[in-house]
């Protein structure tokens, strides 16, 4: 399990700040010219770029940069390798993937806790001063090694390096109970063994929608809510496989003509984080040993979880004319995706009752 943390370089002079500009241009520009050279001789494979690929190429970089620049551009056109239509990569993000040859992490005994040993162009290495925080100490005092690799960047507010550590983790939990959770605009999560988090998610994109960062400080929101789900009873988490929810009416609503979403919805859709939640709750089973599956979400809030039947749902509430049922839609819509986790075949066959649906991932693993 490898997880990332981000320490700032702002507290750098000038010129040690045109230093690491000049370094990054000069890689930037040298790997682009990497990139053009890969895409004209059609290279889509390999680890390592041969000499004779960039050797033309005009540079102030001494040769490890350039083998490093030289990699990380050949990452960015293997990533084309697998799409139908191919686009030659552009350089727009200044990140330099680094190694233990440009970067060293060294303890400081003075204002600052660390010093970054940055290698340059020519002369002498140069030391950035940084400090820690509360994230980069919950991985570093508590058991995590520190890899070797390292990424620089920068940005508009400035220099930042990002590290990671990385913890060898024991099996995935073999006691506990499988259960369906239900992301949501109205309540973030619902989970069919009754938990309850992030209640008042659409009242806070109300209070923040309109605000600079609003996008940061939801996504901070959801984080802190979803860390209070309590996985100690959860064997397996059941969710729903959420995509291009915001894209509007699907093709079956055009078909029946059904009303299209205002302009204030829509506006507050567009800041529900529900692709971040879903990368959050991943990193949560990981750290819990819980093993996670998604399930296709059709029809998962308008068919009853007691008989079947297919329900009626006003706002966050559902009702069954069947069997005569009534509770929260969103509890009911957690019960059906946790019952179609176990249609997996991980407790036995399901009832045929059930909706049926066509499973998203195996279950041999579990």
């Amino acid at each position: 399990m490898i997880r990332r943390a981000t320490l700032s370089l702002n507290y750098v002079t000038k010129l040690k700040q045109s230093i690491l500009n000049n370094l990054i241009d000069e890689y930037l520009s040298f790997m682009q010219k990497c990139i053009n050279t890969l895409w004209n001789h059609n290279i889509f494979e390999g680890s390592f770029v041969p000499k004779k690929y960039y050797l033309h190429i005009r540079t102030s970089l001494t040769e490890r940069y350039k083998q490093c620049a030289a990699k990380q551009a050949l990452q960015n056109v293997k990533s084309q390798r697998k799409r139908t239509k191919k686009t030659k990569p552009v350089i727009c993000k200044a990140t330099l993937e680094l190694d233990q040859r440009f970067a060293q992490i060294k303890k400081g005994n003075n204002t600052f806790d660390l010093w970054i040993k940055i290698s340059i162009l020519g002369g002498r290495p140069i030391y950035l001063p940084t400090k820690r925080h509360h994230h980069f100490n919950s991985f570093y005092n508590k058991g995590w090694e520190l890899l070797k690799s390292c990424r620089l960047r920068r940005t508009k507010q400035g220099f930042f390096l990002d590290v990671f550590f990385e913890k060898q983790l024991p099996p995935i939990r073999k006691l506990g109970e499988m259960v369906g959770l239900d992301l949501g605009f109205r309540k973030l999560a619902v989970i069919s063994d009754g938990q309850i988090v992030g209640g008042t998610l659409k009242q806070e994109i109300e209070r923040f929608y309109r605000r600079k960062k609003s996008h940061l400080i939801i996504k901070e929101h959801i984080n802190s809510e979803l860390k209070k789900i309590d996985f100690t009873r959860i064997r397996v988490l059941v969710i729903e496989r959420l995509r291009d929810v915001k894209k509007g009416r699907s093709k079956k609503a055009r078909k029946y003509k059904k009303k299209r979403r205002n302009r204030y919805t829509n506006r507050l859709l567009s800041h529900w984080a529900y692709r971040h939640a879903c990368t959050k709750l991943e990193l949560l089973c990981e750290e819990n040993r819980v093993f996670l599956i998604e399930v296709y979400p059709y029809w998962s809030s308008q068919v009853c979880h007691k008989c079947g039947s297919r329900g009626i749902r006003r706002d966050e509430k559902f009702v069954c004319p069947a069997c005569g049922y009534k509770g929260d839609a969103d509890y009911n819509a957690a019960c059906n995706i946790r019952d179609r986790g176990l249609s997996l075949g991980v407790y036995g066959p399901q009832s045929s009752n059930y909706f049926p649906l066509v499973p998203v991932v195996s279950m041999e693993e579990v």
